[in-house]
C-alpha cells in the first residue's frame, strides 16, 4: 500500500497525464473549444441552424465547466475525424460508437452509453419468446428486418415506428422512451463515445469523467426525443 502511495504522489507531481499538444491548457487559456458535430438525431443535430440534442447540450456544459465557449465545426463523420488527426477540433460528437473504423488511430473515450436493439410489446404485454409468425413493426431501412426475417417474423417497415401497433423493434431507449417491454433477444449492440485527438491523455480524461457523469441525463434526453415520436436519423457507419 505504501508502495502504491508514492507511485500516485510521484504520478501526481509529474502532471501525468499529459497532452502531447497541450488541448486542455489551450481551452482553458484561450476559452474556446472546438468540437466538431456529426449530424446523427436525435443524439445531435440542427435547429435553426443551432447544433441540438443531448451530446451537442453536453459539449455546452463541459465548455462552460472550463470557462469556455463552444466553436462548432458542423460537417460528415469522415471529414470531422481527419479534422481530429489534423488537430483541427478538440472533440468529435453525434453519436458515435465504438465500432467506428476510425477510433483505433484517435483518442477514443470509454463507452459512456451502451444500447440495445430488441423487439418490444406494449404496455401490458410481453415479446413471446417464438417470433415465428409473428408480425413486427421496423422502422424503414434498418438492419433487424434480415435478423427478424431469420428468425419467422414477419417484417414490416412503417414510417412512423412509434404509431405502429404490436410488436416493434427499436432501441432499449425507445422502448423505455414508448412504455414497452423488451424481449430478452438482442438484436444488435451499440457503445456511444466521444472522440478526441490522439495523444491527449489529460483531455481525454477529463472528457471521459465529463461524459460518464452526464450519460444519465444524455439517456433522459434520449427517452423524452422516443416519446415526442421523433425518428433517429441512420449514422454514416451505418450507410456504409
Amino acid at each position: 500500500m505504501l508502495l502504491f502511495g508514492w507511485l500516485a504522489l510521484l504520478l501526481g507531481a509529474c502532471g501525468l497525464p499529459r497532452d502531447t499538444h497541450g488541448t486542455q491548457e489551450r481551452i482553458v487559456r484561450d476559452g474556446v473549444l472546438r468540437a466538431g458535430l456529426v449530424r446523427h438525431e436525435p443524439w445531435t443535430g440542427l435547429q435553426d441552424g443551432k447544433p441540438m440534442g443531448p451530446e451537442a447540450e453536453a459539449v455546452a456544459k463541459l465548455a462552460e465547466q472550463l470557462g469556455a465557449r463552444v466553436s462548432w465545426t458542423v460537417a460528415p463523420e469522415a471529414e470531422l475525424m481527419h479534422a481530429l488527426e489534423e488537430r483541427a477540433v478538440d472533440v468529435v460528437v453525434g453519436g458515435i460508437t465504438a465500432k467506428s473504423p476510425w477510433v483505433k488511430q484517435l483518442g477514443a473515450g470509454q463507452p459512456y452509453l451502451t444500447t440495445r436493439m430488441r423487439v418490444g410489446a406494449p404496455p401490458g404485454q410481453t415479446v413471446p419468446e417464438s417470433l415465428e409468425g409473428a408480425s413486427v413493426s421496423v422502422a424503414p431501412g434498418s438492419d433487424a428486418g434480415p435478423q427478424l426475417q431469420a428468425w419467422g417474423a414477419r417484417v414490416r417497415e412503417v414510417e412512423r415506428l412509434h404509431e405502429a401497433p404490436g410488436l416493434r423493434a427499436a432501441w432499449d431507449w425507445q422502448l423505455d422512451g414508448w412504455g414497452y417491454a423488451a424481449g430478452e433477444d438482442v438484436l444488435r449492440e451499440e457503445q456511444r463515445i466521444w472522440v478526441v485527438p490522439a495523444g491527449e491523455n489529460r483531455w481525454l480524461l477529463t472528457v471521459d469523467r465529463f461524459v460518464l457523469d452526464h450519460a444519465e441525463p444524455i439517456r433522459q434526453r434520449l427517452l423524452a426525443s422516443a416519446r415526442a415520436g421523433e425518428t433517429p436519423t441512420t449514422s454514416e457507419e451505418d450507410r456504409r
